[in-house]
């Protein structure tokens, strides 16, 4: 696990779970990113498509980029990176979509 970057945000794009290969790959310690939005890590030129298809898929409970590998522009480290990634929605008992789930790859040279 410490080769991937977990980050976890409730409906609202709130960042509530930031793993250790978070911190290493994004450059934020856990306490700077908890209880921040997505924008900590989303580039700015992205940020739009970026919420505009984040609270679509929280309304329909459907992403169609779930569960498939896609790479993402990141910031890293202070610069745009596309990071290998994978997306899953959560959902409490009743399937309503509580929040996401990001799983990230770690570059090679961001060990």
């Amino acid at each position: 696990m410490n080769n991937y970057a977990i980050v976890v945000v409730d409906n609202t794009g709130t960042i509530q779970l930031w793993s250790a290969g978070a911190e290493r790959l994004f450059g934020f310690t856990a306490q700077q990113a908890v209880g921040q939005t997505l924008d900590l890590i989303v580039p700015p030129d992205y940020r739009e498509a970026h919420w505009n298809g984040f609270r679509a898929a929280m309304k329909a409970s459907f992403a169609q980029l779930e569960n498939q590998p896609f790479d993402l522009p990141v910031n890293f480290r202070g610069t745009v990176t596309p990071v290998a990634g994978v997306l899953t929605l959560m959902r409490d008992p009743k399937k309503n979509v509580i929040g996401a789930m990001g799983v990230f790859t770690i570059p090679i040279s961001g060990a």
